[in-house]
């Protein structure tokens, strides 16, 4: 019996990016851990991470590429697979031009390799593509203009703080690992305020729970600005001499009624005064979640929160900073040197609107369809317009492992490799810079492929001649090259499986930002006024509903084996006492884009007039959440809006 471990990383889309120490006997992965070794893992993983191992020796892996045939599935060759789609292709390309063609992928699983993926649609011409974003585009958007690029502090720095703020970010399920950096912190007599409109694991770590009504955040952000400024509470120094816009703000913010910003966000001015105290005791560091730009106003209330670290001075120095997300190695990726540039015109429609968006197109229509990576008919908004427009595509094609909901749309499903079952890198955008070379691990047991292989052999069949073809590392070594001279250690990379090239742990440290102006930017007063302005009318009969992310999955990969038959739903005590719904009853929630069942969970976690669940369920479990959220764009970045999502309770039958 040979016994043996290796070191990986978790692919999946995550803050943390995990560390992975893989035992590995007679050629099986059987446990994996934590790598004692690494900074940020520090030994230990989330329960998403010990379920690599299942997950890839499912006994429902797709094992062969799947034809539908007469409406069921039946396994086909690679030779036949790929002939059929390449077939298919040089159809719909030479009758309707390569505009019918659609290609759909998101961030199921990272790897560098797999946004090869995009490369062989830019090669095959003008196509058909989504642009915006499911996750955080509003914030990304917002931080760019405020600050010109989107920079986070390193996660060691956070032991500096003196007051850390996480707003509307639940770490403990979610960036696990920054929780022992808080520890040391609040060793060391930091305080930790959490801002969410829903009592969750992090506030029991938090010295004070600041509760505010969903969508409040922007109003919050306001009325602690207005006591900054009136009182002149704000950093003299740094306003005025690295930033712009203020005078506008400054008479904008003034002219505001503390009664209506109060109302709006579901708080008192001992609240705010006291949140202005601590925000000002400095250093501070602010920690931004995903939920709260996840609205229409999703962009101008990041763009509010950052107005705050800029006002109170916590930006650039040790401790502070607003952190929303980490870019560090992205615009260093080589693509230039690896693959000949090429420009197509692509028709572009956006993701948070899949159905309406892709339904209306014309002048073509999209014949045929790619999806990668990404489980749509669960995870898009309107989920149940999503999967009557994809069912009406003539032809679709599906990469995954299983065969999810989406993939039982598919005329062609082809099985993809787990990530110990190839060799690529990872790295995140979320939290900490490391990189990490994933090595082939163990051999593949079944008739699987890479993507990047995939599309090389499609190339190939397509006759696309200047199609870049290599193998693995000559890829990597090519997207990594302008990282290789800006001083990662490539035999350091490949020898320990990660290492990062130095960055400054604190961001902006210098004060020179990246926007036009070479300034952090404020907020102009017309977005910030139709943010706060931009609550939906609701009846006595209407609920929020937030879809929140489930400790044990991301999004829906990990409900793949679930037997619960109807997701929970938690609403608070007082709803449920004047509905007359008892705990573990099955009710329905509705609206205009649809309906589920539900098993009603009464819990004080949340507020009155507030509902939460978990996102990912797929069908079998009941229906998508999705089912029930709004088809619509962000303010900025073309974000999915899924908390502005408005329905009603009846119980079942009535």
């Amino acid at each position: 019996m040979s016994n043996e471990y290796k070191l990986c990383a978790c692919p999946l889309d995550c803050f943390d990016v995990c560390s992975i120490r893989a035992e590995i006997i007679d050629g099986k992965v059987t446990k994996l851990t934590g790598n004692k070794e690494h900074p940020i893992t520090q030994g230990f993983i989330c329960e998403k991470g010990r379920k690599h191992a299942e997950r890839m020796y499912s006994p429902l892996r797709l094992k062969k590429p799947m034809k539908k045939v007469n409406g069921g599935f039946v396994e086909i060759t690679w030779d036949e697979a790929l002939d059929t789609i390449a077939d298919k292709l040089k159809h719909y390309i030479n009758e309707y031009g390569t505009l019918s063609i659609a290609q759909y992928n998101d961030g199921g699983a990272a790897g560098l390799l797999k946004n090869i993926e995009n490369l062989f649609f830019d090669y095959l011409g003008d196509v058909t593509q989504f642009e915006g974003n499911l996750c955080w585009g509003a914030g990304m958007a917002a931080q760019k203009l405020d600050f010109g690029d989107v920079k986070g502090h390193a996660p060691e720095d956070i032991e500096n703080a003196k007051t850390i703020i996480i707003w509307g970010r639940n770490i403990v399920e979610t960036n696990m690992h920054m929780v022992p950096f808080i520890k040391k912190a609040k060793e060391k007599g930091t305080k930790v305020i959490v801002i969410d409109p829903i009592t969750t694991a992090t506030t029991a770590i938090s010295d004070w729970h600041i509760k505010l009504k969903p969508k409040g955040d922007a109003a919050f952000a306001c009325a602690v600005a207005k006591y900054m400024i009136e009182n002149k509470l704000f950093d003299h120094s740094f306003v005025y001499n690295y930033t712009k816009g203020f005078h506008e703000l400054s008479s904008y913010i003034r002219s505001l009624s503390y009664k209506e910003l109060l109302k709006l966000c579901g708080t008192n001015m001992d609240t705010v005064i006291g949140f202005a105290g601590a925000l000002v005791h400095k250093p501070a560091s602010i920690y931004i979640g995903y939920g709260l730009q996840r609205y229409k106003n999703g962009g101008s209330t990041v763009r509010s929160i950052d107005m705050l670290g800029a006002l109170a001075g916590i930006i650039g120095i040790s401790g502070g900073g607003v952190n929303y997300a980490n870019k560090v190695y992205g615009s260093f990726i080589d693509w230039e040197s690896a693959a000949p540039t090429k420009e197509p015109e692509h028709r572009y429609i956006s993701k948070p609107r899949f159905a309406a968006d892709l339904a209306g197109l014309d002048n073509p229509k999209v014949k045929m369809l790619f999806i990668s990576r990404s489980n749509p008919v669960v995870q898009q908004p309107d989920a149940a317009e999503v999967a009557y427009v994809i069912k009406g595509i003539e032809f679709k094609v599906v990469l995954d492992h299983f065969m999810t909901d989406t993939a039982k749309l598919a005329d062609i499903v082809l099985p993809v490799t787990y990530f110990m079952e190839e060799t690529d890198i990872i790295y995140s955008s979320m939290w900490n810079s490391y990189m990490f070379y994933n090595e082939k691990l163990v051999s593949r047991d079944l008739d699987v492929k890479p993507e990047f292989e995939i599309y090389s052999i499609l190339a190939q069949k397509l006759g696309m001649s200047d199609f870049p073809q290599m193998k693995e590392e000559q890829w990597i070594d090519k997207l990594l090259s302008k990282l290789y001279d800006k001083g990662l250690n490539a035999s350091e990379l490949k020898r320990n499986s990660f290492t990062k090239i130095n960055v400054n742990p604190v961001a902006w440290e210098n004060k020179e930002f990246s926007t036009q102006s070479g300034r952090f930017e404020f907020i102009d007063t017309a977005s910030l006024n139709g943010c706060i302005a931009s609550e939906q009318s609701k009846t006595s009969e209407d609920f929020r509903l937030l879809t929140v992310h489930a400790k044990e999955s991301l999004h829906s990969q990990h409900f793949l084996t679930s037997e619960v038959e109807h997701p929970p739903v938690y609403l608070n005590s007082q709803d449920a006492l004047r509905l007359e719904i008892n705990s573990n009853e099955l009710i329905e929630l509705y609206n205009e884009y649809g309906c589920i069942t539900a098993e009603a969970m009464i819990s004080d976690k949340g507020q009155s007039g507030v509902l939460f669940m978990h996102e990912g369920w797929w069908k079998k479990n009941g229906g998508s959440v999705n089912s029930l959220t709004p088809h619509d764009n962000s303010d900025i970045g073309l974000q999915a809006v899924y908390n502005d999502c408005i329905c009603k309770i009846r119980k079942q039958g009535a």
